[in-house]
């Protein structure tokens, strides 16, 4: 049987690339939390991954992380749920820029969070209390199914929008 030899394996994939940080290589995120700690924390977990996420921004609240999210180019936002007008905040910003992914967080989860979330544009929801175990591989796994390069999308699909009362 023949062998099969990589000379350059996984060569665009952004995790392959060992300690570099040029542009375009790594996810930029946006952390948006009222709480600073809960920012830290989230941003002290991320950067165990560096050489595939950057951290590009953090908002305290929903109007901050809209303009922040047009101002910078971000890939991902990691939304705190229950922040004042944060489901609010991922449907404007998922109208405004539809490349990025949005992943709902809460230290508080609940079906109807969920769905409001969901029904906003997030494609996932992490608890906090699960953040250290799973937010890594959530951000991967959304990133991967639902980031720009990955969407596949026929040209003649309609847009299906909910209401977030839909799901009440």
């Amino acid at each position: 049987m023949p062998t099969i030899t990589l000379t350059k394996p996984f060569e665009r994939h952004p995790s392959s690339v060992q300690n570099k940080t040029e542009a375009g290589l790594r996810w930029r995120v946006l952390i948006v939390d009222p709480h600073s700690s809960i920012r830290e924390m989230i941003r002290m977990i991320l950067d165990g991954y560096a050489d595939l996420i950057e951290v590009a921004g953090e908002a305290a609240d929903a109007e901050e992380a809209v303009e922040q999210a047009k101002a910078m180019a971000v890939d991902l936002v990691l939304m705190d749920a229950h922040l004042a007008n944060g489901v609010e905040a991922t449907r404007q910003i998922r109208q405004i820029l539809p490349q990025v992914v949005i992943l709902g967080m809460s230290a508080e989860y609940t079906p109807y969070l969920y769905n409001a979330m969901i029904a906003a544009g997030a494609v996932a929801f992490v608890r906090m209390e699960d953040a250290a175990d799973h937010l890594f591989r959530s951000i991967v796994f959304a990133m991967c199914t639902y980031g720009p390069m990955h969407r596949h999308v026929h040209p003649a699909a309609p847009s299906v929008r909910h209401n977030a009362a839909s799901f009440a």
